[in-house]
């Protein structure tokens, strides 16, 4: 079976035609979304279930339709929202488990991110030393820049 190559124009793109699943779950982490898409994402953030089509529709504006199905139709393409399909073929949506699961956790840790633990081994730089390091680099920058401009007059 041929492959085919997907040229992406743009890092959506790009994104939504990743076949691999972890590379997608990791980069799914740090994509930035437009308003409407992000509109949807918080609104359904803490819903266990699917949301029906109309109901999402209900929360657009008339002149909001076209961005509407943007919005949705790039979150089905990036894997963030799975189009659900019920008995009466009427469509609804669910966000990403993982996508969920990690926004919640960011939320709920008023936005920071946990860390990982140090190795009892590493030794972190007092006070004084960040005082005496942050000044040799400004020393350093300031001699860079008496020295250009000497050059520039030399020239």
């Amino acid at each position: 079976m041929p492959q085919v190559r997907i040229i992406a124009k743009n890092f959506m793109d790009m994104v939504a035609s990743f076949t691999s699943h972890e590379t997608r779950q990791s980069l799914s982490k740090r994509i930035h979304l437009r308003s409407h898409s992000q509109k949807y994402v918080v609104q359904i953030l803490f819903f266990d279930g699917p949301v029906s089509d109309k109901l999402l529709e209900q929360w657009v504006l008339d002149d909001g339709v076209t961005k509407h199905r943007v919005a949705i139709d790039r979150l089905i393409q990036l894997r963030i929202f799975i189009e659900v399909t019920d008995k009466k073929r009427e469509s609804s949506y669910k966000l990403n488990q993982t996508f969920q699961a990690n926004l919640q956790k960011h939320l709920t840790n008023g936005g920071v991110l946990p860390r990982e633990t140090m190795a009892a081994t590493v030794k972190l730089p007092s006070s004084e030393d960040l005082d005496t390091y942050a000044l040799e680099q400004w020393e350093c920058f300031l001699l860079l820049l008496i020295s250009s401009g000497q050059a520039e007059k030399t020239n």
